[in-house]
C-alpha cells in the first residue's frame, strides 16, 4: 500500500537533485582565473573594511521600515480577502473601524520615518578605479574607437 507522503518525498527528492545538478554543473563549467580585482571585497559601493567592521546604518533603516510595512500589509490581507465572517452590521462596523485605525497608525509611522529622514540617501563619492590590469587603458579606448568605426561603416 502506498503512503500518502510518497509523492511529497518524491517532490523534495527531485528538487534536491535539480539543485544539486545546477550547482555541480556550474562548478564544472566555471572558469577559474582569479586576479586581484576579482579577489577584492565589494560591498555595494561602500569601501570594504576588515572582516567584522561596522555596517553603515543608512542601509539598515530603510530595510527595517520596509520590513515593518510588509508585515503590516500581510496582517491586513485576511481582512481585505474577507476571511472573517462578520454577518451582523455591528461586526462589520467594528472591523472597518479597526482597519481604519490600523491604516492610520501605519501612515503615521511612515510619515514619522519620512520626517526623520530615514529615506534620505547619501550618495558616496565616485572614485576612479585604480586597478592596473595587463592591458593598458589606451588599448581599450582604441578598441572602442575601432568598433564605432566598424559599426558606422
Amino acid at each position: 500500500m502506498q503512503s500518502a507522503y510518497l509523492p511529497l518525498l518524491v517532490f523534495f527528492a527531485g528538487g534536491l537533485v535539480f539543485v544539486g545538478l545546477g550547482f555541480g554543473l556550474s562548478w564544472l563549467l566555471q572558469t577559474r582565473k582569479p586576479n586581484p580585482e576579482k579577489l577584492s571585497f565589494y560591498e555595494c559601493g561602500e569601501e570594504a573594511g576588515p572582516l567584522g567592521s561596522r555596517f553603515n546604518l543608512r542601509f539598515f533603516l530603510p530595510a527595517i521600515v520596509f520590513l515593518l510595512m510588509e508585515v503590516e500589509i500581510v496582517l491586513m490581507a485576511p481582512v481585505f480577502l474577507n476571511r472573517f465572517d462578520f454577518s451582523d452590521a455591528a461586526g462589520k462596523q467594528i472591523m472597518k473601524t479597526e482597519l481604519l485605525l490600523f491604516i492610520l497608525i501605519l501612515a503615521a509611522g511612515f510619515l514619522l520615518a519620512l520626517g526623520k529622514g530615514f529615506f534620505e540617501w547619501q550618495k558616496p563619492e565616485q572614485k576612479n578605479a585604480s586597478f592596473q590590469g595587463p592591458v593598458p587603458d589606451f588599448m581599450y579606448e582604441q578598441y572602442n574607437l575601432d568598433r564605432e568605426k566598424q559599426s558606422a561603416a
